[in-house]
C-alpha cells in the first residue's frame, strides 16, 4: 500500500490559522484604509512643495512611502506583536507559517508575474485616468515627467532614482505585504476565498494617491493574493509585488534618470 502524497507547496496544517482572532468587517475596513488616507494626505501635501523647489512629484511619494507606509504599517505590525506576545518579533502576528518555497512556487510567482505585466499592458488606468480624472494636478497625473530628466540636476536625479528603488520598489512593496496580506488578510478568513476579493478591493481602494489605478490594481494582484490565501504564503505576494515595481524602475526610471 502506497503511502499518501503530500503536497509540499501547501501545509497540510498550518498552525495559527484556523483559530487566529477575526476582525470585524468595520474594523477591517478601517485598518485597510487608513494608512491610504494618511499616505494620499502626505503625497498631496507635499508633492506641490517639491514642484516649486525643482523636484518631481515622485519624490513626494517617496516620502509617503517611507513615513507613512514603512513607518505606519510596520510600526502597527511592531506594537501587536509587543501587545500580543511581549516580544518585537512580527512574525508572531503572521499567521502563515508556510513550507518551504519549492521550485512549484517559484514557477507559480514569475507565472503571476507574467499575468501582472499583461494587465498592465492594456492600460486600463490610463485609460480611466484620461476619462474621469483628467481635472487633476498634472504633477498628480504624471508624477514622474520624461521632461526631469532633462531639467532635473544630476544630484536630483540620482536622489530620486535611489529614493524610488530602496522605497517604492524594496521597502513599501514587503512591508505591504506583511501588512495587508500577512495581518489583515488572515483576519478575514472566516469569507473564505471571498476574503481575498475583499482584501485585493481594498487594498486597490488604499491607493488614494492614484484612484484611476483601483480596477487594474484589482486585475492585476488577484491572482497573487488568491494564491497567497490558498498556499498560506505570503512571500508569493512578496516576489510578485517587489518584481512588479522592479520592473517598472528598470524600464521606465533607470534609464532616464541614471543612463542618459
Amino acid at each position: 500500500m502506497k503511502a499518501p502524497r503530500h503536497n509540499l507547496d501547501r501545509p497540510e496544517a498550518t498552525p495559527g490559522v484556523d483559530t487566529v482572532q477575526q476582525h470585524t468587517l468595520a474594523t477591517s475596513v478601517a485598518l485597510h484604509l487608513f494608512p491610504g488616507v494618511l499616505a494620499a494626505t502626505a503625497f498631496y501635501v507635499t508633492a506641490p512643495l517639491l514642484v516649486d523647489a525643482g523636484y518631481p512629484a515622485i519624490g513626494a511619494a517617496i516620502l509617503a512611502a517611507g513615513i507613512v507606509i514603512v513607518g505606519v504599517e510596520l510600526g502597527w505590525l511592531l506594537r501587536e506583536a509587543h501587545r500580543r506576545t511581549g516580544s518585537w518579533r512580527v512574525g508572531d502576528v503572521l499567521p502563515y507559517r508556510p513550507g518551504p518555497f519549492t521550485w512549484r512556487k517559484g514557477l507559480l510567482a514569475l507565472a503571476l508575474l507574467v499575468w501582472g505585466v499583461a494587465v498592465s499592458m492594456l492600460g486600463i488606468g490610463g485609460s480611466i485616468k484620461d476619462s474621469f480624472f483628467s481635472w487633476m494636478p498634472q504633477w498628480a497625473l504624471d508624477p514622474l515627467p520624461a521632461s526631469f530628466a532633462d531639467t532635473g540636476s544630476s544630484s536630483a536625479q540620482i536622489l530620486i532614482a535611489v529614493g524610488y528603488l530602496v522605497f517604492l520598489v524594496f521597502l513599501a512593496p514587503w512591508v505591504e505585504e506583511l501588512y495587508f496580506r500577512g495581518y489583515l488578510l488572515p483576519r478575514i478568513s472566516r469569507f473564505g476565498a471571498w476574503s481575498v476579493l475583499i482584501n485585493v478591493t481594498l487594498f486597490a481602494s488604499y491607493h488614494l494617491w492614484k484612484p484611476w489605478d483601483l480596477v487594474n490594481l484589482v486585475l492585476i494582484l488577484a491572482p497573487t493574493y488568491y494564491m497567497v490565501w490558498r498556499l498560506k504564503d505570503i512571500r508569493i505576494g512578496i516576489a510578485v509585488h517587489i518584481a512588479l515595481n522592479g520592473l517598472g524602475w528598470t524600464l521606465n526610471v533607470a534609464p532616464d534618470l541614471l543612463l542618459d
